[in-house]
């Protein structure tokens, strides 16, 4: 199966599952910060402001939230975000529930981080 070209053709491929928690996800980014661009990155919606800041992929069972700037938030999140890398992180949404107060603050002080100190992605 070919890569989508385009963020509607990725969110078009997911399965029911993973579709909700997607678009989700992308609402509440579209509503909260609509100053955010959206484009594919390394075949994954991305959305950006001065850096990339959150994407979006979709996984058998769930869909993963990756914060571009993760390890930063991590120490204050620990039950949430996970991976260790050295700046991308990530968390685990099995379902449209986890979307909740937690996470959209994670979010928003992603989103606050590339505001004040954006760092540079690869």
């Amino acid at each position: 199966m070919p890569k989508p070209k385009t963020v509607c053709a990725y969110f078009d491929d997911l399965g029911a599952h993973q579709a909700r928690i997607a678009i989700a996800l992308e609402d509440h980014i579209k509503i909260r910060w609509p100053h955010l661009t959206v484009k594919l990155a390394w075949g994954f919606p991305c959305w950006s402001g001065n850096e990339r800041i959150f994407s979006v992929i979709a996984h058998a069972d769930r869909c993963n939230l990756q914060l571009w700037q993760g390890a930063r938030l991590a120490g204050d999140y620990l039950r949430r975000i996970e991976g260790s890398g050295k700046s991308l992180r990530h968390v685990k949404v099995f379902d449209v529930g986890q979307i909740d107060d937690e996470l959209i603050d994670i979010m928003e002080r992603a989103v606050g981080l590339d505001t004040t100190d954006p760092m540079r992605v690869r």
